[in-house]
């Protein structure tokens, strides 16, 4: 969403070119104010989405070491009780 919105404000950046209130003519003081507004909200929104996108980051980096520490936890448990030979010896031809 963030990459649609910053592509979608250049486009209106690029469109706001050349306006301002000092122009004289009311509709384009009208479409500056609009375009302040638009301003100010598109900066929140993006804000809105950096903070999710580190929220989900985290808890994805979380939900990853969790696993991670089990497969270490079930490595070690291999570790110790599969890699040793059998207690009591082989048995030999039975």
């Amino acid at each position: 969403m963030r990459g649609d919105l910053d592509k979608a404000w250049v486009k209106a950046e690029l469109g706001q070119t050349g306006l301002g209130k000092e122009s004289g003519c009311l509709t384009s003081a009208a479409q500056q104010d609009v375009y302040d507004s638009w301003r100010r909200y598109v900066k929140d929104v993006g804000e809105v989405c950096d903070g999710l996108a580190n929220v989900l980051e985290k808890s994805g980096n979380d939900q990853l070491r969790t696993d991670e520490a089990i497969k270490a936890e079930i490595a070690k448990l291999k570790t110790e009780y599969y890699e040793d030979p059998p207690a009591g010896g082989q048995a030999k031809g039975r």
